[in-house]
């Protein structure tokens, strides 16, 4: 696989965890919205986004594993994660 296919298909796997972490959020799933903050931890760092990285795991440690955590607490987070993936996007296709 090239390089550029690669980094599609990275970006595109940041989209999915992306929009399914917002959707979570929706149905106040934490346990969803973790698992999707980590996934997307792991890729951006392994792809190279150290800035989205960051903001995943500061969003992991905002809501610890309290079932509890008010939406306010990382509601924010997850809208700046969605729009920093959608800016990779339009940085790197256009």
């Amino acid at each position: 696989m090239d390089a550029s296919a690669e980094w599609v298909m990275a970006w595109m796997d940041l989209i999915l965890d992306s929009t399914a972490m917002g959707e979570a959020v929706d149905q106040g799933d934490l346990a969803e919205v973790r698992f999707r903050a980590c996934s997307i931890a792991i890729r951006a760092r392994r792809h190279g986004f150290d800035r989205l990285a960051h903001l995943a795991a500061g969003l992991l440690e905002r809501l610890g594993f309290n079932d509890d955590v008010s939406p306010s607490v990382y509601a924010p987070a997850v809208e700046e994660i969605t729009r920093h993936v959608d800016a990779i996007g339009r940085r790197n296709l256009s």
